[in-house]
């Protein structure tokens, strides 16, 4: 029994054990593969967690994923008909920040600090130097506080920051199918006007690409006894309720339709049907649902004439079919004798 549950089942609430009197650090490696579980039990440490006298570093891998961030559109990002074809999940963050793929071939690391030590540069060179103790790899931090070999990026990296707790995390390119990865990330979506963080892409690489002999052990192994440094201890943890105490709820919403499609910033999309004179449909989303078909018009072109051609869309969720379904009566519309001779006039 591990010394959290020990601690539950005396009904002791966790922050008393991370409220310790003097500096201590630990490494945490998530027996899960599940994306899903391993945000929740982020977030429950996140906010069940004094660190004035404790830093914690958490280990994790998941099964396919795309995880998107906290201020993001998931279509714009990726695309999602492929993730459903494939078995590839889709999760939101609570982080902000650009999208990542995930698979087993993909180490991530989650650094808690309490506000005031919160310090990127600090997480990042460590990494940077387990590298190169332990593999010879030379591995630099760009600009944009990502890790780098040449024009090639390993790492993305986001963070969250309370009032007194913070954390940082990064993913770490050791040997994901980049070919998978370029599918998921590849979105059809186009004519998107936008609030939401938009991605920034960047050239990767594997770190296998550059020294074929290490793994995902051998990296988690390296950077752990390098955060440790020899005073500190590493503990594997299994993911479940009686360890840490309304995980299952946090899943849930983390895995609900609410949280990774309808926090979706508000969006428009945009189709073309005339330049001369101007006819553009606009199909608003607010909320991850459709709020609006517009018509937008110059001339002499009544829109209100035509509006119910759309009206089957509205207060519907937006997805890739919906979509498939709006472009399929913008083509059957633009068609019609009614606005061609209207086009004429």
């Amino acid at each position: 029994m591990s010394w959290l549950r020990k601690l539950h089942r005396l009904k002791l609430d966790p922050k008393t054990y991370f409220s310790t009197k003097c500096e201590e650090k630990t490494v945490y490696v998530s027996k899960s593969t599940d994306i899903f579980t391993n945000l929740a039990v982020e977030d429950f440490i996140y906010n069940n967690s004094d660190f004035k006298n404790f830093n914690l570093l958490m280990l994790w891998q998941n099964e396919p994923c795309v995880v998107i961030g906290r201020h993001q559109n998931p279509w714009l990002e990726c695309n999602c008909a492929q993730l459903t074809s494939e078995g590839v999940k889709l999760a939101r963050r609570n982080s902000g920040g650009g999208t990542v793929y995930h698979d087993m071939g993909n180490l991530n690391l989650t650094f808690f600090t309490s506000r005031e030590c919160y310090n990127r540069k600090t997480n990042l060179e460590l990494i940077s130097r387990a590298l190169y103790k332990a593999f010879r790899l030379k591995v630099d931090i760009s600009t944009r506080e990502d890790l780098v070999v040449g024009d090639f990026k390993v790492s993305g990296t986001a963070s969250k920051l309370g009032r007194t707790t913070a954390y940082h995390h990064c993913t770490l390119l050791v040997d994901v199918n980049k070919d998978r990865l370029r599918k998921a990330l590849n979105s059809p979506l186009s004519d998107v006007e936008t609030n939401a963080t938009k991605s920034v892409k960047s050239r990767i690489i594997n770190l296998t690409e550059l020294k074929a002999d290490l793994d995902v052990e051998s990296v988690r192994e390296a950077i752990a006894s390098e955060y440790l440094s020899g005073t500190g201890r590493l503990q594997t943890i299994g993911c479940e309720e009686d360890t840490f105490p309304g995980l299952r709820k946090i899943r849930e919403r983390l895995l609900s339709l609410e949280w990774r499609f309808l926090k979706t910033p508000d969006f428009k999309i945009t189709r073309v049907v005339s330049s001369s004179p101007k006819l553009d449909v606009v199909l608003l989303v607010v909320k991850g649902v459709v709020a609006k078909v517009q018509i937008v018009r110059e001339g002499s072109l009544n829109a209100n004439e035509f509006s119910d051609v759309f009206s089957d869309l509205e207060d519907r969720t937006f997805s890739n079919d919906l979509l498939d379904e709006f472009d399929m009566l913008v083509k059957e519309w633009k068609n019609t004798d009614e606005i061609l001779l209207t086009k004429n006039v």
